[in-house]
C-alpha cells in the first residue's frame, strides 16, 4: 500500500527532526541532504527547495527546535545569575558534541545563513540576558539606564568564543569574565543617574 504524502506542517516538522537526528547521529561533516531526505521519508528536491546550503538547512533545524536551552536561573544576584547562565551555556555547547558542529556550520557559512546565525544568536542571547537584566533592576543591583544590546549580550559572546576557539571554558574562568568583563561593564552602563542629568 503506497505511503500517504506528507505535507505542510507535517513535512517541515518531520524534515526538521530528521535534521537534528542526522546531526547527532552523524555531526555536521557527516550530514547529508540524502541522509536527512531518507529520515523524513521525502526527497532531495524538497529540501533544495528551502535551502541550498547544508549550513541554511541545519540553522532553520536549530532555530526552529530551539535545540539550545538557554536557561535562565535566579539565584538572588546578578553575579550568581551570570555564572550559572554560562556554566549552563558551556554544558549545552558541550553536549551532543555542538561545538564541532558550530565550527562546522561556521566554516560552511554563506552570506545568508550568516545573518540567519546572526539573528539566532542575538535573539536567543536578548532572551536570556534581558531577563537577568531586569531583575537586577527590581533588586537594585542596576540602574534604569539602558543597557546597549551589543553590552548585554556579551557573556554568551564571550562564552561562545572561548568554547569555540579555545575548546574549553572552566569555572575558574567564568568567574574572571563575569567579575572582569560582564558586571563591570553591566553595572557602568545600567548606573543611576540623577534624573535631568547627562
Amino acid at each position: 500500500m503506497r505511503a500517504t504524502r506528507r505535507r505542510g506542517a507535517d513535512l517541515e516538522n518531520a524534515i526538521y527532526a530528521a535534521v537534528i537526528e542526522e546531526l547527532w547521529r552523524h555531526g555536521y561533516a557527516g550530514l547529508t541532504f540524502e541522509g536527512v531526505a531518507a529520515a523524513a521519508a521525502t526527497s532531495k528536491p524538497v529540501l533544495y527547495r528551502r535551502w541550498s546550503t547544508k549550513a541554511q538547512m541545519v540553522l532553520a533545524a536549530w532555530e526552529h527546535a530551539q535545540v539550545v536551552d538557554l536557561s535562565v536561573p535566579d539565584t538572588g544576584s546578578l553575579r550568581g545569575d551570570l555564572v550559572m547562565m554560562m556554566r549552563h551555556g558551556r554544558e549545552q555547547l558541550e553536549h551532543h558534541n555542538r561545538r564541532q558542529i558550530m565550527l562546522g556550520v561556521l566554516a560552511d557559512v554563506d552570506q545568508e545563513a550568516a545573518s540567519q546565525l546572526r539573528e539566532l544568536i542575538f535573539a536567543r542571547s536578548g532572551e536570556a540576558t534581558g531577563l537577568l537584566i531586569e531583575r537586577a533592576r527590581e533588586r537594585g543591583e542596576l540602574g534604569d539606564s539602558p543597557i546597549p544590546a551589543r553590552v548585554a549580550a556579551l557573556p554568551l559572546d564571550l562564552l561562545r568564543h572561548e568554547i569555540l576557539l579555545r575548546g574549553t571554558l572552566g569555572d575558574r574562568d567564568i568567574d574572571e569574565l563575569v567579575d572582569d568583563c560582564v558586571l563591570p561593564l553591566y553595572v557602568d552602563a545600567g548606573r543611576f543617574r540623577t534624573r535631568g542629568t547627562t
